[in-house]
């Protein structure tokens, strides 16, 4: 389930979006490259008689520092192309210093190759292709060259970095593969709505459109000025064309798509969630429609109150099945329709914020692209009061 701070009614909440969110788990990561690089400060210290003051050709120095310096490139204090391209510069010029000094170290700059590793796999996740790939060959050759600064290292050990090298690449490319499915899957999913929400506007209009054309024709027949009767006969005209092009338009939008039925309308609304009460009978689920809600209300706007008590009694299903209670409220409130359907949450295992980059469904992200059509909002998330509510808010009129 899509989750965002949904404020209280009759507050407007925030709208409805799929914003990427930082990675998460970075402090460990973080932490992890710090005690390795204390580990290898030991190590090197015994190795090489650190921290004595070293000489400026100073092998364990220079392996140590780099590892700070590349370790620091996965702080996110500027852009990732800009970090790694700083960590290859700060280690190909390490290697180079090293060998060209012929000093060698049995640590080999451990941190910095973890560091290493850790840009390379998100530079091949995130990072754009154009730049990813002469970047990423770069940040490959920094880890696999770290063999070369030890003249005892075994083929094994350079095999074995190789395979690391693979490993974090395979691992960054099959991320960028699922955000990109992610993303056509989403966009997928907005368009759906989208023609659905089209049609559902088409028949709308063209019950209007038709009433106004009839009108016109008998008016038309029926006035005695000729100047009134031929603009009775544009109008008419005019409402035909209009019909036409809309069924020509709809005709493209729904090439591929199967036939759709009528609008439906609130007593439907009940019926879902008479449904839902039936699939779920050890939860309390009710209904509190407020007077006025339906009053003089467009089939458009019947038909995406339809769909966003039932998107959100399917997320309650999905991501609450332990939920004790579910309360579906439709309210009106001057020129706003307010849409909410909350639940007391699963207790025991309370779900985690989930976003469609995460994995999470696409029904919210189709209704969001609904609501913003008709200009309304969307919102879904953990609610003011405990538990969570899926909330939108629809103009009557725009």
């Amino acid at each position: 389930m899509t989750q965002f701070p949904v404020p209280s009614l009759p507050s407007s909440p925030r709208p409805f979006a799929g914003r990427c969110r930082p990675v998460r788990g970075r402090g460990w990561l973080l932490a992890a490259l710090a005690a390795l690089w204390v580990a290898e400060g030991r190590v090197l210290s015994r190795t090489e008689g650190y921290p004595d003051p070293p000489d400026g050709h100073d092998a364990s120095w220079v392996v140590w520092v780099a590892g700070l310096l590349v370790a620091a490139c996965v702080l996110p204090w500027g852009r990732l192309a800009t970090r790694a391209a700083a960590a290859v510069t700060v280690s190909w010029s390490a290697t180079g210093c090293l060998l060209a000094a012929g000093r060698h170290v049995p640590a080999r700059g451990l941190t910095e190759s973890a560091a290493l590793l850790v840009l390379l796999g998100f530079v091949a996740w995130r990072v754009p292709v154009r730049v990813a790939v002469p970047l990423g060959a770069a940040l490959a050759v920094g880890v696999a060259a770290a063999p070369a600064r030890d003249a005892e290292a075994l083929s094994t050990t350079a095999v074995a970095y190789a395979l690391a090298v693979t490993g974090v690449t395979a691992l960054g490319l099959c991320l960028r593969h699922r955000d990109v499915e992610r993303a056509r899957a989403v966009a997928a999913a907005r368009d759906a709505e989208r023609r659905e929400l089209a049609g559902e506007l088409h028949d709308f209009v063209a019950h209007h459109v038709a009433a106004m054309t009839l009108l016109a024709k008998a008016t038309g027949s029926l006035a005695r000025d000729e100047r009134v009767a031929a603009s009775l006969r544009d109008i008419q005209e005019a409402g035909d064309e209009a019909m036409t092009s809309a069924r020509r338009l709809l005709t493209v939008l729904r090439q591929d798509r199967a036939h759709r039925g009528p609008l439906p309308g609130l007593d439907r609304t009940a019926d879902l969630v008479d449904g839902f009460r039936a699939a779920h009978p050890g939860t309390r689920v009710t209904l509190d429609v407020h007077p006025g809600f339906g009053a003089g209300l467009a089939p458009e706007l019947a038909a995406s109150v339809h769909r966003i008590v039932g998107e959100g009694l399917a997320n309650v299903a999905r991501h609450s099945p332990a939920a004790e209670a579910v309360e579906v409220t439709l309210r009106r409130s001057g020129e706003r329709l307010f849409v909410s359907v909350h639940n007391d949450g699963d207790r025991a295992h309370p779900p985690g914020p989930r976003s469609p980059a995460d994995g999470g469904g696409l029904g919210l992200v189709g209704l969001g692209a609904r609501t913003e059509a008709i200009g309304g909002s969307l919102t879904a998330g953990p609610a003011g009061g405990g538990g969570w509510e899926v909330l939108a808010v629809l103009p009557v009129a725009r």
